[in-house]
């Protein structure tokens, strides 16, 4: 009879272990996000890198206007943390990406006077946000390539 109860006991108390975690409401991912951008935007120990040239057609022969992009990380661990990005054509375009751990945890962006918080979490917007679906998605793009390329520099 001991045994009996010792083994049901013993394998709630693993599957209740084992069982899915409860993941993080949207206000405490937000808080705990915030909390880690602004020691991001403290942080002047960083080591930038700035890159500028022109936006051209799809055809790549006429510029249509430019982009710069700064990349924020720390020197000796290469860790990325935060990359900038402007564009300008007949509109402007800023975006800023925020990275913690080698995830993007952050899209600050504002495409042709349209700013909005994009919280991100395993690669999806999580938050609401004021950009379509198809905006959302070249967001996660872009910031997915930014990083590639931070990577295969570093």
């Amino acid at each position: 009879m001991k045994t009996k109860a010792f083994q049901i006991l013993f394998a709630i108390t693993l599957f209740v272990s084992c069982g899915p975690k409860p993941s993080k409401s949207l206000s405490v991912i937000t808080k705990e996000t915030n909390t880690y951008i602004s020691k991001v935007e403290v942080n002047a120990n960083f080591k930038t890198e700035v890159t500028e040239g022109a936006l051209t057609d799809t055809e790549g022969f006429q510029d249509i206007g430019k982009f710069k992009y700064t990349v924020f990380f720390d020197s000796q661990t290469k860790g990325l943390y935060k990359i900038h990005n402007i564009e300008i054509t007949n509109t402007s375009i800023s975006e800023t990406y925020y990275f913690k751990d080698g995830d993007l945890v952050l899209i600050d962006g504002n495409l042709g006077g349209s700013p909005s918080k994009m919280y991100v979490q395993n690669g999806k917007i999580i938050s609401e946000s004021k950009y379509d679906a198809a905006a959302q998605k070249m967001l996660l793009e872009k910031a997915k390539r930014f990083q590639k390329a931070f990577q295969k520099e570093h």
